[in-house]
């Protein structure tokens, strides 16, 4: 950025730092998330998910977030599907059982 942009934000800054946001300016997406979780990386780590934001043109805190969210469904969906077929098979078992009765 050259110095006549850096003095004409600074100057507009100033000027309109008293002025009201514009509606819906200050509302920010997923403010309903409240909890943080602190992780710990190695600079590789931190690179290698940086890279990738960068290359799919997001901030990395949303991919890492994608990420997470994405993993936790398919977990939940992964413990309900073994769910159902252990369900299944009580029901299939019992069922053998009261017809060989």
């Amino acid at each position: 950025m050259n110095n006549e942009r850096e003095r004409q934000i600074r100057e507009e800054a100033e000027a309109t730092k008293d002025a009201p946001l514009p509606a819906g300016s200050g509302i920010r997406p997923n403010r309903a998330r409240s909890m943080v979780y602190s992780v710990r990386l190695t600079q590789e780590e931190v690179a290698a998910v940086q890279e990738t934001a960068d290359r799919l043109n997001l901030p990395a805190s949303t991919l890492v977030r994608s990420w997470i969210v994405e993993r936790a469904r398919a977990e939940s969906d992964s413990y309900e599907a073994r769910l159902r077929a252990m369900i299944h098979e009580e029901v299939r078992a019992a069922v053998r059982e009261a017809l060989a009765a």
